[in-house]
Parts: C-alpha cells; structure tokens; sequence
C-alpha cells in the first residue's frame, strides 16, 4: 500500500510542478512563447514535483503506522481528488470553449491582417518573417513563424498578409505585428466581438503603441483586419 501511496503522489506531484514551473517560466526569464516555459516547466518543475509527491505520498503513509485501513482510506481520498480534479478540468474547460468564435462550424475562425509598409519603405527581406500575437481579455495565440511573407506593391505601398486563429468571442482584442528582429507594432482591433457575417473587412488602422522602439517609430505603418 506504501509503494501505491508513494506512486501516486508521486505522479501527482510531477503533473502539478511542471504546471506550475510552467506558468512561473517568465520570473525565470522563460516566456509563454515557443514552448519555452512549457519546456522549463517538464525539466525543472516536473522532477522536483515527482520528488516533493513522493516523499509527501512516503510520510503520510508512514504517518499511519501499521492501520492498513487508515492508508487505504487515504488512498482512495486521494484517487477521489484526483478524479474530481479531472471531473472539473473538464467542465471548465466545456465552459471556457463554450462561446466559439466560429458557431457555424464549433471550431477557430481566422483573423488576417493586411499590412502595408509607409510610403517609400522597401519590401524587407524574405527571411524576416511576419509574426502576429492576438491578444485579449480571454486568450492569446499567434500566427506561424514559418510562412514566408509574400509582400506585394500595391497602390505605391508594399503589402504582405498574416493570419491568426481565434477561438474567443471578445471585442477587446490587441494585435501585436513584429516583422523580423524589429520592434512590434500593436493594434487596438475595432472588430466586433463575433461578426455577423464571414467577409467582415475593416478600415485601416495606425499603430497605438511600439514595444521595442523609440517614440514615433512605426508612423505610417497600418493594417487592415478580416475575420
């Protein structure tokens, strides 16, 4: 029964540290982007949890002394948390998805944004990747940094598209653009929370603020947003 107690516990303690070491990556320089953090979370946080589990699972069990009733209650206490823990991890989870931004079809809709350089400004090189990060209130998700931007010239000013999946009915949106080691350009998004229809276009928009660069950078720069 020791052995079983001790297993669990340590199993239990595994799973909580790399979720934890996983959310607290950023305080250890580890950002919730490209895994990093989730990375962080399975080689730290996860052996010290399995190693905190099992000894927790080792004294308490000791802790009962030769009552082999008291352990086993112990251990069906524990199996029963554990599955209440599943039980709501799966509820909150019904919960949280439960206003798809795509109803039709109960799955992502996709955002693109249209984004065109100032006047005068050359197209960046093909190696320089466009990223975009939707930021809201209810999620935050980014684009694929693999795709290569395909800029275009059009009415004077170079053009490329990216896009984002959205799963979040929220009208509180950020759009973070970053293209290639440069600074991001972030976008308050007029979009309505859930568009009526598919072909919704918006007007362009100039950026509300610069990560990464000195004030006044960016100017001319706009996007332009489709859902």
């Amino acid at each position: 029964m020791t052995f079983l107690i001790v297993a669990l516990w340590s199993i239990i303690g595994m799973a909580a540290g790399s979720v934890i070491f996983g959310e607290l990556g950023p305080l250890f320089g580890f950002r919730h982007m490209e895994g990093s953090s989730a990375i962080f979370g399975v080689f730290v946080g996860a052996p010290l949890g399995l190693v905190c589990g099992g000894v927790f699972g080792y004294r308490m069990s000791k802790g009962y002394g030769e009552d082999i009733a008291k352990r086993k209650r112990f251990f069906l206490i524990t199996l029963g948390g554990i599955a209440a823990l599943i039980a709501g991890g799966v509820i909150f989870e019904m919960i949280r998805t439960s206003d798809y931004i795509d109803t039709q079809y109960q799955g992502a809709r996709s955002l693109s944004a249209q984004i065109r350089l100032p006047p005068g400004v050359a197209a960046p090189d093909k190696s320089k990747k466009i990223v975009m990060e939707l930021r809201s209130d209810k999620e935050t998700r980014k684009s694929s940094p693999y795709s290569e931007p395909d800029w275009k010239l059009t009415d004077g000013r170079m053009q490329a598209y990216s896009s984002v999946e959205i799963y979040r009915a929220t009208d509180n949106r950020t759009l973070a653009v970053t293209i290639g080691d440069g600074p991001t350009y972030l976008f308050k998004l007029k979009a309505p929370a859930r568009p009526k229809i598919y072909s919704y276009e918006g007007d362009w928009q100039k950026p509300d603020g610069v990560e990464g660069a000195a004030s006044g950078a960016g100017e001319g720069m706009e996007i332009r947003v489709a859902m």
